[in-house]
């Protein structure tokens, strides 16, 4: 069959393609505008990928944003005050831009390029689509766990939307001219929850204030509104913030096929899809260009530099990154949070959510080299009590909390080392030192979580902070034992386990002595 007279159709705003989870735990899928008009019938997306969870939703926030336009509080309370979103408006936004979410289009398609021939000349000399997806193989990039050839790859349509989406928030460098998205080098995105995804969806909306600064305001174009085509290569000095939201990192063109086989991403059985693409640079902002703050992202501060995201970084867990997530900061902080958070912080007197019930947010990162390797990604939950982030005190004593465990992690790493020999010349058992590292930060984990929601609730901050420091203290003695008893048992190695084990547990006791005495210290 010639599909050049016959082209297939799949619009995102029409047909089924969204995984959801409903509030009573069954699994759906679904069309845009179905979603929009039913989130409170939903809990979250649901996906393999949390890639395209974070992608996904900010392509409905996007277009939330369009059709509802927050200028001020009192319009995001009104939303906060409803269950559902004006049906009216959302049928509005259908009527007029549904033409423009059809992936397959010849003339206007979805997140690609019009100019580029919907059909090649000749098939076998395009890009694979898997490189449209970070955990498919394609070319010599790495993959997490799915591996496959190229000429195999056959995506459906739903996963060449859900791939295409990837781009905006997470394309990378990818070798000489393949620049980054707008965020540059994926940053740790953080997502707001709720007990509907309407929740999630109304906590991720922002007014004019908390967008980027230099957000062009005048001239905003998402995807609906953009050009047809994307500029290969081509350097944008403005860009709004939905722009930013489905901005085209890459100038791409999928090739569908008609096909009785199933996906290699879903395994699901199509009768179309796409096995081959032209996939190029496509828009880009100057490498000088000012500091682009993503609302949903956060920042470290530098002197005289830029602020620079907080990314995943091997071996380091996500929750040790809190501070810079989701605690509020002085006039001279060392971090910027999401500013979604900063106005849900703004509006907690007045939402829903002021209560001692913790606000859940899911936080996901792609780890990369900072160039075109792509390692893993990295996807957490977080249960946050309204008044950490929004009490300065509470921030300082769980930032005080991380930083005591810091030090006990140096202080366990170095008598390691200066016992059983670890980085420099001689570095027998370095490879179990890291490991008892990795072993005292996991242990932390589930008690860190409940040293956050204990604070947020707590009329005594002394309480909580101590019971979090004789955790921190036990676990930093307690694992350098493990490891330092599997060091070896003759009667040299044994001598030196023994001084290790005690000089361990005397530097932890002073380190918790001289920085928080209490009058009960654990002798």
């Amino acid at each position: 069959m010639n599909l050049t007279h016959d082209p297939p159709h799949f619009n995102l705003w029409s047909a089924p393609w969204i995984t959801v989870e409903t509030v009573s735990g069954n699994i759906e899928t679904v069309s845009m505008e179905h979603l929009l008009l039913n989130t409170a019938t939903y809990h979250a997306l649901f996906d393999p990928s949390p890639l395209v969870i974070v992608s996904i939703h900010r392509l409905l926030v996007a277009v939330l944003q369009d059709i509802l336009q927050p200028e001020d509080e009192i319009d995001l309370i009104e939303l906060w005050e409803s269950d559902a979103f004006p049906p009216d408006r959302i049928h509005q936004f259908g009527n007029e831009y549904s033409n423009r979410f059809d992936i397959f289009s010849e003339d206007m398609p979805f997140l690609q390029s019009a100019d580029i021939p919907l059909y090649p000349e000749k098939k076998g000399r395009g890009k694979s689509v898997g490189y449209l997806l970070q955990e498919q193989t394609a070319g010599t990039a790495v993959t997490h766990y799915n591996h496959t050839y190229d000429t195999n790859q056959i995506l459906c349509a739903a996963c060449c939307a859900k791939g295409l989406l990837t781009i905006p928030a997470f394309a990378s460098s990818g070798g000489a001219g393949i620049k980054p998205s707008i965020n540059g080098v994926p940053p740790i995105y953080v997502i707001p929850g709720g007990e509907t995804y309407y929740i999630s969806l109304v906590s991720s909306l922002v007014t004019p204030n908390f967008q980027p600064d230099i957000a062009d305001k005048k001239n905003d174009t998402p995807w609906w509104r953009h050009d047809y085509t994307v500029g290969k290569k081509e350097e944008l000095l403005q860009v709004g913030y939905l722009h930013s939201l489905t901005f085209p990192a890459r100038r791409t063109r999928l090739h569908p096929e008609q096909m009785v086989q199933s996906c290699s991403r879903c395994g699901e059985m199509t009768d179309c899809g796409a096995a081959e693409m032209v996939y190029e640079m496509g828009e880009s902002r100057p490498k000088e260009a000012a500091f682009w703050r993503d609302p949903f992202a956060a920042y470290r501060l530098k002197e005289e530099k830029a602020p620079t995201p907080i990314r995943p970084v091997e071996g380091r867990a996500v929750w040790r990154e809190f501070t810079g997530l989701f605690l509020p900061q002085e006039q001279k902080g060392t971090y910027l949070r999401p500013s979604v958070i900063g106005q849900l912080e703004a509006l907690r007197e007045v939402l829903s959510y002021k209560s001692t019930a913790p606000f859940p947010f899911q936080t996901i990162g792609l780890r990369t080299d900072m160039k075109m390797k792509i390692f893993e990604w990295e996807s957490s939950g977080f249960f946050v009590p309204p008044k950490v982030l929004s009490e300065a005190k509470m921030g300082r004593i769980i930032e005080q909390g991380l930083e005591f465990a810091a030090k006990c992690d140096s202080i366990i790493k170095s008598t390691f080392t200066q016992y059983f020999g670890g980085d420099g010349p001689n570095k027998r058992h370095n490879n179990l030192r890291n490991r008892l590292s990795q072993a005292y930060w996991e242990a932390l984990a589930p008690d860190f979580n409940t040293f956050v929601l204990a604070v947020g609730q707590a009329t005594d901050l002394n309480i909580p902070f101590h019971v979090w420091l004789d955790v921190v203290q036990n676990n930093a003695i307690r694992q350098f034992k493990v490891f330092a008893d599997t060091v070896g048992s003759d009667a040299i190695t044994l001598k030196e386990r023994v001084q290790a084990i005690s000089h361990n547990r005397a530097k932890i006791y002073k380190l918790r002595k001289d920085a928080y005495p209490k009058e009960e210290q654990n002798e």
